[in-house]
């Protein structure tokens, strides 16, 4: 195909995915959309890397090996996306490559420091799956601090408090966070703390349970975008 008829088409194609996307429509829907741009627009291109990006962001929590193979194609155009790794961070995680997963997201925080998201992401990685919470610490401060009405960080914040030995302050944190109503995984952990965070079923079962929060979709600072 031509390079005008390529481009025309892949931005009739891109209409189409904004379009499915302001309305609502489901995952199903836009990946289509989405394997057509790659297959049509030209290898390397911003539309091909975008598309490529997108299928990873989009899929990683339905098939996220195949998601993993959608980030790998950006990377190796461009090893600096912190996006497509902060999606391979993610799929890694969800497919149990923990040390993997927090290399990548090492890589996206290393390449975008004020993603608040990169840090919470990685933290909790540290904390629950690699038994680190000390090394959790300061990326969780620093994502609570940054996203302070989000109560999903402020748990995994409080977490690595009470496995750090930080009772009173994990406490403080989360009941903070919870002023407003809790799910039941945070009510868990609220009992957890206030038990006094011993090593129990309960406390391991949040550890088998919890996983690194998915990424906000497209979180990357606007100057990259």
């Amino acid at each position: 195909m031509a390079r005008r008829g390529w481009e025309d088409e892949v931005g009739r194609l891109r209409r189409e995915v904004d379009g499915a996307i302001a309305v609502g429509l489901g995952v199903e829907d836009i990946l289509p959309l989405l394997a057509r741009i790659t297959r049509i627009a030209e290898p390397g291109s911003e539309p091909w890397v975008a598309a490529h990006r997108q299928l990873a962001e989009l899929g990683v929590e339905h098939d996220p090996w195949r998601a993993a193979l959608f980030a790998r194609k950006v990377l190796a155009h461009d090893g600096r996306d912190d996006g497509a790794w902060a999606v391979m961070g993610l799929a890694q995680s969800l497919l149990r490559n923990f040390r993997y997963a927090a290399r990548a997201y090492e890589r996206a925080l290393a390449l975008s420091p004020n993603n608040p998201w990169y840090a919470h992401n990685l933290g909790h990685l540290y904390d629950v799956a690699l038994g680190r919470p000390h090394d959790a610490l300061p990326l969780l401060a620093k994502a609570s601090e940054a996203q302070p009405e989000e109560a999903d960080i402020a748990a995994s914040y409080a977490h690595a408090l009470a496995r750090s030995g930080k009772l009173v302050l994990a406490k403080r944190v989360l009941k903070r966070a919870i002023r407003r109503g809790a799910t039941a995984d945070q009510m868990a952990l609220w009992r957890w703390l206030d038990a006094g965070a011993p090593e129990t079923v309960e406390a391991s079962g949040r550890e088998r349970r919890g996983k690194p929060k998915k990424q906000r979709a497209r979180q990357r600072p606007s100057a990259r975008d």
